[in-house]
């Protein structure tokens, strides 16, 4: 049976003044998400943001994938969970955002893994009906700097790790030392999500579905931490793990 493979959802950037193509979009992904999935022994493919994608060109895309993985990026549009733009809310993608929130429907119908990684975490809870903070500092009871970015592949802060959820069988522990490269937060958790980890100052850290879907979100950047350790490669290594057996189950149904 064939390695499994990780469908990573694209994200649009705008190209630089100096480029040739300024005024258009790339369609890009992180190295650090590609390699950190290779180590964890899945293929890594890049699904492209399709505009007004149909319900046969999402599914087309996710039948080429055994788990979806929704990267981290911008701020999320407020309106898709039902709010005003605050004036901390920074630059969003309506596009993206739509486009991926579609393939996590689907990846979902089809019974496929999926991983959030600090945007993709809160697109997780958005999906779920969830609410966001526009930036941290809307929360009352923040009591740090969760924008930390001057070292991407350190961790600068710990969360605690729920008992009885998938993070706390990963690693064991009950205390976890992450990376922190985020501004916006889960505010109202989705239905059918459960809190996975907190933060020192009590912030959602991670959430994760709860039926037997294998859905996690964290909202730290572990790939950015696998560029300098391997500290984090069980979150994809069980994500790899979870793939694989969706695609042992599709392998055998057909």
């Amino acid at each position: 049976m064939r390695l499994p493979v990780i469908g990573i959802a694209g994200t649009l950037q705008t190209c630089p003044p100096s480029s040739p193509f300024v005024g258009w979009k790339r369609d890009i992904t992180n190295e650090a998400y590609t390699s950190s999935l290779v180590r964890a022994g899945a293929i890594p493919i890049m699904l492209p943001i399709l505009d007004q994608a149909t319900e046969a060109q999402i599914e087309g895309l996710l039948d080429l994938c055994d788990g979806l993985l929704l990267p981290g990026g911008s701020d999320i549009d407020p309106s898709l969970y039902g709010e005003e733009k605050d004036p901390l809310c920074k630059e969003f993608d309506n596009k993206t955002d739509i486009f991926q929130l579609q393939l996590l429907k689907q990846a979902l119908a089809q019974g496929k893994p999926v991983l959030g990684i600090c945007k993709g975490s809160q697109l997780i809870n958005v999906g779920f009906g969830g609410t966001l903070y526009q930036d941290y500092q809307l929360r009352i009871e923040n009591t740090f700097a969760h924008d930390h970015y001057e070292s991407p592949t350190k961790g600068c802060h710990t969360i605690m790790l729920k008992e009885e959820t998938r993070l706390r069988q990963l690693f064991k522990e009950k205390t976890l030392w992450v990376n922190s490269l985020h501004h916006q937060q889960v505010k109202d958790l989705g239905k059918g999500l459960k809190i996975a980890a907190l933060s020192e100052d009590g912030g959602i850290e991670a959430i994760e579905s709860e039926n037997e879907n294998w859905c996690l979100g964290v909202q730290w950047h572990p790939e950015a931490m696998m560029m300098g350790s391997s500290s984090m490669l069980p979150v994809f290594t069980a994500f790899t793990y979870a793939s694989r057996m969706a695609l042992a189950m599709d392998f055998a149904s057909s």
